[in-house]
């Protein structure tokens, strides 16, 4: 609801007695010349709560208009009671202003912050505010009608306000434009996604950015149609083109939406990586990618993708090869459209002169270095066009800055609100201060920023009074004026950080030599790393973010490795059969080094493998034994074709027992020889009989008489008369028994 001040004269009693009288006791605390306590900002003093309760209520006030009050326009300040643990009762509100502006930034600062030291207010409205319920919020308008005396031929300049509401309190400011030339303002905006660790979003995460309600689309809608220059991620823009024909329809749509946009660009360092604290580690200049190529699928680019031949420029060349793919090169997966080169934006108050002259030295005679530098890095005179050590350095305004960054990510109306207006004070005081320079001011970077919420601080910059939009690049280009720096804020474990990331990209550049594309694994390493040190990573999230990328680094070093046991070798040579593991995605080539350590073994030096992807390969090493029995320890590494050692060490025991070799052969031929000599001897033995048998019939056929009667002659085989004397008497019945008639 809306209330009104009442007119002079006696008051008009519309409502019960109660409620007036609380209202009558609270304006009392607010009469004329009283100095007040301390207020914030935003946040008011709570009320003593109940022991337990750890949500005190908070009260909000903001400014109609954004916070411009020009001749004629009534006073209104909307103000909200947040319940917080315990429900709030109806509370009166009384509304203040200034009786003078605030002379410079430092005093508007002061004022924000909670200090009313010096400012004497006078209370010009009263109202109240509904009850809320634990958790809920209740809103009313205070206004101030502009034919009230208070309001009056108030001179230009930027006044405090101030709202009480049941013992807490709450300040903003409200500004009355000053007539006389515009001042140029330009403002940098940065079109960028939430943090990752990650080299690459997915096409998942892209399809949920840049669809109707996305955040990425929230961006666009909020620059479009303004003069802000864009510094653009070109993260994003690889993003979608590395997908081919895979790529979300609306991340096409959305990427050729932003290369349409007329605004001035400059692309950020790959992930808005943090360049100073890169420059601090000891990096001669920021890093960037140095090849996606593990990121492209060979299937989506086999044909005409839309993803890259229609946003990219210049456009990719056709296949020689029908029917093979036809990747982008790196420069045209992160081209952003017609961009100013070397500008570089370092989070607020990190750069120092040493980060300058090192992001200079990448500068060209034509496209010199610019380095954005917040007005709280610079001592003294801080004009929007500096210089440091002959390096382009324009200045944007640091509390401009900072409360449009917080408009920008409030979603609450009436602190959103709050924010917008302490940022056209800013503005007015910039103004006042920069005489016939611009001013420069920079949306920071930041996430879960609603449509509304950019949209409304973008909107602020265009609309406000005494200023007319310019670029970065017109800023810029006037003449410069050297400027001294503060002592930059170094975070020195995030240096520290930085110096170990790249420590192990070292490593893994080393064990990339296994591939027959190394940049399969380099680039991917390259482009995580710089995602990880963005400058959106800040706190504890950091220092985890920067833990975990360290331990999938360990694992990638560790995915090549060998498998093996013990091994019995039971002959004078065999060989030894250990396997290689690859848990990567791509096959690699190693080397194999085997060392016993007793030279009693003879194992062959190096083997070559070409071990599968995502698979185990067997290995086949040549072992041959000098010593009939004995252990021997093998120690196994693995090399890259480049010498680099790759996997952890392993160690094998061989337990030779060559001997069974020879005490076998001894034992089957012994068997050959016992079986031939058993076959040759009964070959013999039968053969003997044979002839026996026949020898014997031809000796009887020989014997026989004419007649029939088998009567031999005692000498026909030679025996004499004795030997034939037994046997015939032996055979002599048979005799008479075959010549009986």
């Amino acid at each position: 609801m809306t209330v009104t001040s009442p007119p002079p004269g006696p008051p008009v009693l519309r409502r019960p007695l109660a409620r007036r009288l609380l209202a009558t006791l609270a304006a009392g605390a607010l009469v004329l010349g009283v100095v007040l306590p301390s207020a914030a900002a935003v946040a008011a003093t709570p009320d003593p709560t109940p022991a337990g309760d750890t949500t005190p209520s908070v009260l909000s006030a903001a400014p109609a208009a954004n916070g411009i009050l020009r001749p004629g326009d009534p006073l209104s300040v909307v103000v909200t009671l947040s319940a917080g643990s315990t429900a709030t009762s109806a509370t009166p509100v009384a509304l203040s202003i200034g009786s003078a502006p605030l002379g410079d930034d430092v005093a508007l600062d002061r004022w924000l912050d909670g200090d009313a030291t010096g400012q004497t207010m006078q209370q010009v409205a009263v109202g109240s505010v509904d009850a809320a319920d634990p958790g809920a919020q209740a809103s009313t308008t205070v206004t101030l009608p502009p034919t009230d005396p208070t309001l009056a031929a108030r001179p230009a300049g930027v006044y405090p306000v101030l709202v009480a509401a049941g013992g807490r309190t709450a300040s903003s400011v409200v500004v009355v434009p000053a007539d006389g030339t515009a001042t140029p303002i330009a403002l940098v905006v940065p079109i960028t996604a939430a943090p990752m660790t990650r080299g690459l979003l997915t096409g998942n995460e892209l399809a949920e950015l840049t669809a109707v309600d996305g955040a990425l689309s929230a961006q666009l809608d909020a620059v479009d149609g303004t003069t802000a220059t864009l510094a653009v991620d070109p993260a994003i823009p690889a993003a979608i083109r590395v997908l081919g024909s895979a790529a979300p329809p609306t991340a096409v749509a959305w990427l050729q939406r932003l290369l349409a946009l007329p605004n001035d660009r400059f692309a950020l360092t790959y992930g808005d990586s943090d360049v100073a604290a890169q420059v601090q580690a000891g990096l001669g200049a920021p890093l960037g990618p140095t090849s996606l190529q593990s990121y492209m699928v060979e299937a989506d680019f086999t044909r005409p993708a839309p993803a890259v031949s229609a946003v990219s420029s210049p456009e990719p060349a056709a296949s020689s090869s029908p029917g093979h793919p036809t990747y982008p090169s790196l420069s045209t997966l992160l081209d952003i459209g017609t961009a100013r080169s070397n500008v570089f934006w370092p989070a607020t108050g990190s750069a120092g002169p040493e980060t300058v002259a090192a992001l200079g030295a990448s500068g060209t005679p034509e496209e010199p270095t610019r380095v954005l530098l917040a007005s709280s890095n610079v001592s003294g005179a801080r004009p929007a066009t500096g210089a440091v050590g002959g390096v382009s350095t324009p200045v944007y305004d640091a509390e401009v800055s900072r409360a449009l960054t917080a408009a920008a990510g409030e979603n609450d109306t009436t602190r959103r609100g709050a924010s917008l207006a302490a940022a056209q004070g800013y503005l007015a005081v910039a103004r006042a201060a920069a005489g016939d320079q611009p001013v420069l001011a920079v949306l920071d970077r930041g996430t879960d920023r609603s449509r509304v919420s950019l949209r409304a601080a973008l909107g602020l910059v265009s609309a406000a009074p005494g200023f007319v939009g310019s670029t970065l690049d017109a800023v810029a280009s006037r003449p410069a004026s050297e400027i001294s720096l503060a002592a930059p804020s170094v975070d020195s474990s995030r240096v520290a950080e930085v110096g170990e990331l790249l420590a192990d990209e070292q490593a893994v550049d080393r064990f990339a030599t296994i591939l027959a594309q190394p940049e399969l694994l380099t680039g991917r390493e390259r482009a995580e790393l710089l995602q990880v040190i963005s400058v959106s990573w800040t706190g504890d999230a950091a220092r985890s973010a920067v833990a975990d990328h360290r331990a999938g680094t360990q694992t990638t070093l560790g995915s090549v490795g060998i498998l093996s046991s013990d091994f019995r070798l039971v002959s004078s040579s065999a060989p030894l059969r250990p396997w290689v593991r690859n848990d990567l995605p791509w096959p690699v080539t190693v080397v194999l080094a085997a060392r016993p350590n007793d030279a009693r073994l003879r194992v062959q030096d190096r083997t070559t493998v070409e071990a599968q992807a995502a698979a185990n390969t067997r290995v086949e090493v040549p072992v041959e034994a000098r010593i009939a029995n004995g252990e021997v320890a093998v120690d196994l590494q693995l090399y890259s074709p480049t010498g680099e050692p790759v996997g952890a060490p392993q160690r094998v025991d061989v337990e030779v027992r060559a001997e069974w070799e020879s005490i076998g052969l001894v034992v089957i031929v012994a068997l050959v020889i016992g079986f031939l000599s058993l076959g040759v001897w009964r070959t013999v033995a039968r053969r003997r009989r044979v002839r026996a048998g026949a020898e014997s019939a031809s000796t009887q056929d020989a014997d026989a008489p004419v007649d029939g009667i088998g009567i031999k002659d005692p000498d026909a085989d030679g025996r004499g008369h004795a030997e034939g004397d037994a046997e015939d008497a032996i055979d002599t019945p048979h005799i008479e028994q075959e010549t009986r008639p």
